[in-house]
């Protein structure tokens, strides 16, 4: 038995949640996919799945085998990369995740200019607002905000730095006031971001004398999309803090403009990140470069 293959279709079973689900995407029938799978079991000793009618869970052997399985697949196929693959003519799959509204406005042209200039590399993207795992997701490359913290697993590289501006629309301030300092926004109404990996609000924040400030305001409208708390914002229901490629759009429209210039907070990281191997796929070195290399033209002086 081809038992890379059986790893193979053990995978695709427990990302999918069961073996229709699994068979459907692979084009073949669930009664062979589920052959495979008993077989493999058969040879490990050991029971990999928990199978209900509607679908199947991993068992604590299953949950250790999807780890050490992934791994040795991943390595098989950059190895086998090595000889189809090269930075000169890359070619392959490459799943690339980032944040819903930034690949909107700014990465999926970057990813078309790069297809164009590679056709022999296929992409899948993944646009969503959440930090994705690699790893356990079977993500190639994703794009980071903020400060990336203890990462060991991962390398990074720095795409550019942007601004976030805080906002509001000329008719909420004429109804409520312009506040001239951070305290005033105790009278204000706030339209905050929630964090999906924590549920946490994402404070506003500020530069007071050089030292950083966050602020909670009372929220009127809460989001995991920064694109709906820029409508939201847009249509005088209050404060938000948006970065530059939204934030400018609605400057450029009149319908934002930029409140306490003077509190405004240094530049935010942007990078893009993928696993640290010992062999790293030439598809996936050939995209990181060719984004690094081309820089949004969104950012201010």
């Amino acid at each position: 038995m081809d038992n890379l293959a059986a790893l193979r279709l053990f995978l695709e079973v427990s990302q999918a949640g069961g073996f229709s689900q699994a068979a459907r995407r692979l084009g073949i029938s669930t009664s062979s996919i589920s052959k495979s799978i008993q077989r493999l079991e058969d040879e490990l000793g050991a029971k990999l799945l928990t199978r209900t009618t509607r679908s199947v869970s991993l068992t604590v052997e299953g949950e250790r085998l999807q780890v050490a399985a992934r791994q040795l697949i991943d390595d098989a196929d950059n190895l086998a990369a090595e000889f189809s693959d090269s930075l000169d003519n890359p070619r392959g799959k490459l799943v690339i995740s980032a944040p819903a509204v930034f690949g909107r406005v700014w990465l999926t042209e970057r990813v078309l200019a790069f297809m164009a200039q590679f056709p022999d590399v296929e992409v899948e993207l993944m646009f969503e607002d959440r930090q994705v795992d690699l790893a356990s997701e079977g993500v190639d490359i994703a794009i980071r905000i903020g400060q990336l913290g203890d990462s060991p697993n991962l390398v990074a590289r720095k795409i550019f730095d942007d601004r976030v501006y805080s906002c509001a629309s000329p008719d909420y301030l004429a109804r409520m006031g312009t506040p001239e300092n951070p305290d005033d926004l105790a009278r204000h109404r706030g339209i905050h971001y929630r964090v999906r990996n924590t549920g946490r609000l994402f404070p506003f924040m500020f530069d007071v004398d050089g030292e950083i400030v966050r602020q909670t305001l009372d929220p009127v409208l809460i989001g995991n999309s920064v694109d709906a708390l820029m409508q939201a914002a847009e249509k005088g229901l209050g404060i938000a803090q948006l970065p530059s490629f939204l934030a400018n759009e609605g400057f450029a429209s009149g319908k934002l403009v930029e409140i306490l210039a003077d509190y405004r907070m240094d530049r935010f990281p942007y990078a893009i990140i993928y696993q640290d191997r010992r062999l790293v796929a030439p598809r996936v070195r050939a995209f990181v470069d060719f984004i690094v290399a081309n820089p949004p033209t969104f950012l201010d002086d």
